[in-house]
């Protein structure tokens, strides 16, 4: 006998974020996050987006709704490097077919390269959040198991195009 429709979607859903919720506690347990209070990001849905499937390091097997603020996008900056006030924000969604599915994550970039305390996450500060406007956790390891590699200034995409 199958669910009622919808049922199936939210339970898939309400395990997703049992999981992440559970990854986040270990994470912080383990000392691999500390939590963090960056200004609010305000609606960056308005900003440039991209949309990317499939697997990535660090977000599995995903769609990623990344959306990238002016100074991060700006066309009329020369260098592939990202100035201070640089900010990308990837929705980290389930696959749902072509469809984006359920949030999973967000996973927040900010550029701040005159911040002694990001000298050693290349001038970013990484962060992670349950939902749009939650708490945000600085996980210990975007830059050096992904990010050192990416080939745009620690952005594996350039956002300016």
């Amino acid at each position: 006998m199958s669910a009622p429709a919808g049922v199936g979607a939210g339970r898939t859903a309400g395990r997703a974020a049992a999981r992440l919720a559970a990854t986040s506690a270990l994470l912080a347990a383990a000392g691999c996050t500390e939590a963090v209070s960056p200004p609010p990001l305000g609606d960056y849905t308005t900003w440039k987006r991209v949309d990317v499937r499939g697997p990535a390091p660090g977000h599995g097997d995903t769609h990623r709704i990344i959306y990238a603020n002016d100074v991060a996008a700006d066309p009329t900056r020369a260098s592939t490097a990202y100035p201070d006030g640089s900010i990308v924000v990837k929705e980290i969604r389930d696959l749902d077919g072509a469809a984006p599915g359920a949030l999973r994550y967000l996973a927040i970039m900010r550029r701040d390269a005159a911040d002694p305390d990001l000298a050693t996450d290349g001038g970013w500060l990484f962060t992670q959040a349950d939902e749009p406007g939650g708490a945000e956790v600085r996980p210990s390891f975007c830059w050096a198991r992904c990010h050192q590699a990416a080939p745009y200034d620690g952005a594996w995409y350039d956002y300016r195009r």
